[in-house]
């Protein structure tokens, strides 16, 4: 088989690739729809706060009469129908404050169950034990040692997966001058 000949051949196959691949797609005459949910008056000047309120998209794409899920939601919203919902009545105290926001203040060790000591920004202290609720992200705490109390948060992956993450909240150390 001659060189030329191998080449006229492998144009041919090419030719009769690209006549195949070009038949009907059985998708195209899906119709895409992406729709507004609210539509945004032709107001002159809106303050941005207000104009990033009023403009919320939903995703919506049937293929042959089914509709297809929105990629940009995670799984877990898929299943849930939202993101995670939370109950703020049933929270406690410590739960409603961010843990950056709390400073370790006391800590007792050596005992049956140790204890320590949080205060929050306005300055009310409140009792931590091992078990305690705490932070606005699913905390617990978990360990607590001499000068440190260590807390696991949860947080949510893209697919909606709970990831455990440890935080420690160390005692400052004061340096009295004599």
């Amino acid at each position: 088989m001659s060189l030329n000949h191998a080449a006229r051949l492998l144009i041919i196959g090419s030719l009769l690739a690209s006549v195949v691949a070009c038949g009907e797609d059985e998708f195209a005459d899906t119709p895409v729809v992406a729709t507004k949910r609210k539509a945004v008056d032709a107001a002159p000047i809106v303050e941005p706060e207000k104009r990033a309120e009023d403009q919320s998209y939903s995703y919506e794409v049937m293929v042959n009469g089914t509709p297809r899920r929105d990629p940009f939601n995670t799984y877990y919203q898929e299943l849930t129908g939202g993101p995670d919902p939370v109950d703020t009545s049933k929270l406690t105290e410590l739960q409603k404050i961010e843990l950056d926001k709390l400073k370790l203040v006391a800590v007792v060790v050596g005992t049956a169950t140790p204890m320590a000591m949080v205060e929050d920004a306005s300055g009310r202290g409140h009792t931590l034990k091992i078990g305690t609720l705490i932070g606005k992200r699913l905390g617990q705490v978990k360990h607590i040692r001499r000068g440190e109390v260590i807390v696991q948060e949860e947080f949510r992956d893209f697919t909606g997966k709970r990831i455990p993450q440890l935080k420690e909240l160390k005692l400052e150390e004061t340096i009295i001058a004599p």
